[in-house]
């Protein structure tokens, strides 16, 4: 089983990445300030439903690591994911919440609508 650690983690790793990057991506494409609206949250859960499976394709990563390290004192399998996992939480488990980040963002100026304007005028 060993000779397929390097296999499982670089399939993981690059699933990881591309999880990853896409969440980041869809997200602060969503960000539009000539719109003047918020990002909706069908499009936050999605990106952030993206992000969180890219940090577990990472933890899987990160159990071969350990696996390889490992391998004298027969820790099951369920424990060296779940250290591991705890390991990247506890380095990149804020990158979950840029979606919701920039969901709270909201635009510094609302677009100017025609009945203010005419109003305006004619208090001039």
């Amino acid at each position: 089983m060993s000779e397929y650690y390097n296999l499982i983690q670089l399939i993981s790793g690059a699933a990881a990445v591309i999880l990853i990057f896409l969440g980041i991506f869809l997200t602060i494409r969503q960000l539009n300030p000539e719109k003047y609206e918020t990002i909706p949250v069908k499009s936050t859960i999605i990106c952030t439903i993206l992000i969180a499976a890219g940090l577990l394709f990472y933890a899987v990563v990160k159990t071969c690591t350990n696996l390889t390290v490992v391998t004298e004192e027969h820790y099951e399998l369920t424990t060296v994911y779940l250290v591991s996992l705890g390991e990247v939480i506890k380095i990149f488990g804020f990158t979950v919440f840029i979606p919701l980040i920039f969901k709270l963002f909201k635009p510094r100026s609302r677009k100017p609508e025609k009945d203010t304007e005419d109003q305006l005028e004619e208090t001039e």
